[in-house]
């Protein structure tokens, strides 16, 4: 019987290593798989070229330094891999890498890690030893991909972009090497298409949005908005673009270009009455002039027809890397919750970019997903597995905080990228999920089970909060396990070009406090001074915020000792703390200004007011020394687009409404808001100032406050003028940081008689509760305005614009 007994165990061990051993090789036999396909993403370009663009990177960033560094490709290296070596025989060192870009992450690693340097969106400190430091390492990246971007990005932070400004960005993306991007741009192209198709100039400038809403254009969300677009606009645009794409693919990195994803324009159902079109559904409650384009059905044999020749026209433009994007359903429901039919239309999407590349890959933002009213798992798994695995890749977009990898069973055997979303609108205010993004990557890359094959960053908006991207980036390419408080450490010491015991505290305390966010509540950068005014607000937050007065009482000690290498990083980083700080007290000013109110108390109410509306005056006048926080700035590069007055206003007021109303009539109302200096001034300013006003006429007549129509005034008697004013705004800095930040610290440090923030340790809320999903500028809460019909936002007049 004891012998039989252990036969049994020894059977069944015996299954469990052959169960284990076909899973271990069929996970080989999958990765293998993907590695086939994707061989054909990556760049074609010549070692050479790549070896030259690299020198070209490092050149532009150590000019006098340069001849320093010597740089190989190697294309039969492992993919994303590089070794960097110098002795004490010789002053060269010497880089040899995969590609351009892998080798531009080498040299930035080494003058990382070896010499004390940091490049960052805000600014550089690079102060090379005179004696380089020997080195000899080697490594390869555990991605496939290390991508970047958002499709929302180009709308949010790029669209008065010059080359200049890309250039400097490029460096960056090489720098911290990112492997895969996309470009969006498509409008010249479709408006030949939709000229050869029949369709009118003045139905095509219907349905184009101006350029700072073009993104959800794109995808079907709204039409017109902003526009029309001009020719002028186009064509820069489309050299910019080549411009680009060809900058990223000298140095290796592939481009992501777009296919045809269904939406077209409402003239379509004239030139096509037997199609099978349906209008959009009607996105944050656009007016009909602007909302609901129409969309082409994937299975009707027209959307092959338009498919094919767009993406032709695409590829003939700009060439391949064999990867495209298509988002057919971004926040709006398929027209059919029916797995056939979900399986059908991904079959033909895909199928349209196959017969015109046989190697394509589908690039697939994973974000509508998220809506899981609709979006049940076997909708997903039919949508998924209709196409073949492998050829549709899924950027998980907020992989931090919502990540649908786990519930979909790893997208059903389809390939994935870990994405760290971070930011909605390109708002401001220090956040980030640290410790979070270091388990989750490093959990997910570890299970043998999960097809993910690289990390990626997929902020809506750029220029802030650089340390959560740059740890991101880090965790792509590294095997190693950086801990978020070793690498904050290092950050601070980097940043700032020497050990000072004061940084490395600062950013030992953020990390602790707005770097520890590890909730579900959605952080959308609408903080209290950046709101509509309402009696509704309920300021929270997730930390101690005593520990960001220590972090800026300890940056303020250290302008005598900086070096100057480190004077525009450490500048930015006063302003930027400085502004937290301020925002951290608007929000206790204003609980005390509703108690006061509940309380009936207009002295205090007028005291409190007082107190919020210097606050504001001392926000801007902090916000003005430096030229990353200038209004100026934005609406100058908007208005250099312009080619002529009419332009030039067009181009200013789409720069205008996307950071304040974001529609006609406030439909998504501070959704990009901005704390810079000019709109604080002249905007988050006029609108509190008249809510204090209406609040203290109502406690005066022993009346409430009427919420709703003080909101119709606000909108009446500022945003509206301010959306159409044409009022200059310096783009130069003015004020020296250091003194003005010292004043305002001294001023509002001493304020402990005020309420205290409630603190939320585990903030959550469950999204399957929730209407629909909130990226890509939704945010239907108490402060959008569907109350106030009777007046709406007019854009300039709509001309045509050659």
């Amino acid at each position: 019987m004891k012998l039989r007994s252990s036969s049994f165990v020894i059977f069944g061990i015996f299954v469990i290593f052959c169960q284990n051993f076909v899973k271990a090789d069929h996970v080989t036999a999958r990765n293998k798989k993907f590695e086939e396909i994707f061989e054909n993403v990556k760049s074609q370009t010549l070692a050479q070229v790549q070896a030259d663009a690299a020198i070209e990177v490092i050149y532009r960033l150590i000019p006098e330094a340069a001849h320093n560094f010597n740089v190989t490709i190697n294309v039969l290296l492992p993919d994303n891999s590089f070794s960097v070596y110098k002795d004490s025989n010789s002053s060269i060192v010497y880089i040899t890498a995969s590609s351009g870009v892998a080798a531009c992450h080498g040299f930035y690693h080494y003058i990382k890690y070896y010499c004390g340097c940091q490049v960052a969106w805000e600014g550089s400190q690079v102060n090379l030893p005179e004696n380089l430091p020997d080195v000899d390492i080697s490594v390869t990246s555990p991605s496939q991909f290390v991508y970047f971007q958002n499709v929302c990005t180009w709308s949010y932070s790029y669209t008065w972009w010059t080359f200049d400004n890309w250039r400097r960005h490029i460096d960056w993306i090489a720098l911290h090497g990112i492997t895969l991007t996309l470009a969006p741009f498509q409008e010249e192209i479709w408006t030949q298409i939709y000229q050869s198709f029949g369709i009118h100039q003045e139905e095509i400038d219907d349905h184009f949005a101006g350029p700072a809403f073009l993104a959800w254009q794109r995808m079907g969300n709204l039409r017109g908005w902003g526009g029309p677009l001009s020719n002028n606009f186009k064509n820069k645009s489309s050299n910019l673009q080549k411009h680009v794409i060809k900058s990223l693919r000298d140095l290796g990195i592939s481009v992501a270009l777009p296919a045809f994803a269904g939406h077209v324009p409402v003239a379509f159902r004239r030139i096509f009455p037997n199609a099978s079109l349906t209008p959009a559904q009607k996105w944050n409650k656009f007016p009909e002039e602007n909302c609901c384009p129409l969309f082409l059905d994937p299975t009707d044999p027209l959307y092959g027809i338009v498919g094919e020749k767009f993406l032709k026209a695409v590829i003939k433009n700009y060439g391949t890397d064999h990867i495209y994007f298509a988002d057919p359903f971004n926040e709006m429901h398929p027209r059919y919750a029916d797995a056939s039919y979900l399986g059908n239309s991904s079959a033909a999407i895909y199928d349209t970019m196959r017969r015109v590349d046989p190697h394509a890959v589908w690039l697939l933002q994973g974000w509508m997903f998220l809506d899981v009213l609709f979006w049940k798992n076997h909708l997903i798994e039919a949508f998924l597995t209709s196409v073949p695995q492998g050829r549709i890749l899924v950027l998980d977009l907020q992989s931090e905080q919502f990540p649908q990898y786990e519930r979909t069973n790893s997208y059903y055997g389809q390939p994935f990228i870990w994405c760290m979303l971070h930011n909605f609108g390109g708002t401001l205010g220090m956040h980030g999920s640290a410790d979070i993004v270091y388990n989750r990557i490093l959990e997910t890359r570890n299970d043998p089970n999960m097809t993910m094959v690289g990390v990626g960053i997929t902020p809506e908006g750029i220029n802030q909060n650089h340390v959560m991207y740059e740890y991101a980036l880090e965790m792509a390419w590294s095997s190693d396990t950086y801990e978020p408080e070793q690498w904050f450490h290092h950050y601070a010491i980097t940043r700032y070009g020497e050990n000072y015991p004061e940084a490395t505290r600062a950013w030992e305390l953020l990390l602790k406090s707005v770097y520890s966010y590890r909730g579900l509540e959605k952080i959308r950068g609408k903080y209290t001074i950046s709101r509509r005014p309402s009696v509704k607000l309920t300021p929270w937050t997730w930390y101690n915020v005593s520990y960001v007065d220590e972090a800026l009482s300890l940056l303020l000690q250290m302008p005598h000792t900086i070096k100057e290498s480190a004077t525009q990083l450490y500048y930015h980083d006063l302003v930027d703390l400085t502004r937290q700080f301020l925002q951290n007290r608007a929000d206790q000013l204003y609980l005390a200004i509703m108690e006061a109110y509940h309380d009936r108390d207009l002295e205090r109410v007028s005291q409190y007011k007082t107190t919020f509306l210097t606050l504001l005056t001392d926000l801007d006048k902090i916000l003005r020394t430096s030229n990353r926080f200038l209004l100026g700035t934005w609406l100058a590069s908007a208005k250099r687009w312009g080619q002529n007055k009419l332009e030039k206003e067009m181009y200013e007021f789409n720069a205008r409404n996307q950071i304040t109303l974001w529609g006609p009539n406030g439909q998504i109302v501070d959704y990009a808001n901005k704390q810079w200096s000019g709109v604080v001034a002249d905007y988050f300013y006029k609108r509190w100032k008249m809510f204090f006003s209406e609040m203290e006429s109502a406690l005066q007549n022993n009346e409430d406050l009427d919420d709703r129509k003080t909101k119709g005034k606000i909108f009446k008697w500022v945003e509206e003028p301010f959306n159409l004013d044409r009022k200059f705004y310096p783009f130069k800095k003015d004020g020296n940081t250091v003194e003005i930040a010292q004043q305002i610290f001294s001023r509002y440090i001493r304020m402990g008689h005020l309420p205290e923030v409630q603190i939320r340790h585990h903030a959550h809320t469950d999204p399957s509760l929730e209407e629909s999903p909130t990226l890509y500028a939704r945010n239907m809460g108490s402060d959008q305005m569907p109350q106030v019909p009777q007046t709406r936002t007019t854009a300039p007049k709509r001309r045509r614009l050659s």
